[in-house]
């Protein structure tokens, strides 16, 4: 109920949202936009359209089934992301500019990819 109203509040620290069927249901990001305090988050069947700087600074964890975009936006905060799997998504590519994480895991249908990087 939260993402279609766009009245997430800061209170907001963790959020699941699965939608049925086949084609996904779209929604803004600006219903983030006042969810500063979000660390944990699972999508299944949503599309997310706008800026992805309204998502919270302080994401630990991202479960994405079915990330619509082909690659992770350069504008999304990902410092404090600790994982990030995007199950059944479009990735191609991951950042079109190097980013930092701890660790990333991604599952690309039964294909598993792990990157670690150092965070100098």
């Amino acid at each position: 109920m939260v993402l279609y109203i766009s009245q997430g509040t800061k209170a907001v620290e963790g959020l699941t949202f699965k939608m049925p069927g086949r084609s996904a249901q779209r929604f803004s990001t600006k219903a983030f936009e006042n969810m500063k305090k979000l660390r944990l988050l699972q999508l299944s069947g949503v599309q997310l359209d706008g800026d992805f700087k309204y998502l919270s600074k302080q994401l630990r964890w991202l479960h994405w089934n079915g990330f619509p975009l082909t690659c992770i936006p350069s504008n999304f905060y990902q410092r404090n992301l600790v994982s990030i799997v995007l199950e059944n998504s479009n990735v191609k590519l991951v950042w079109k500019e190097m980013q930092v994480l701890i660790w990333i895991v991604l599952y690309f249908e039964l294909f598993l990819l792990f990157i670690f990087m150092n965070a100098s």
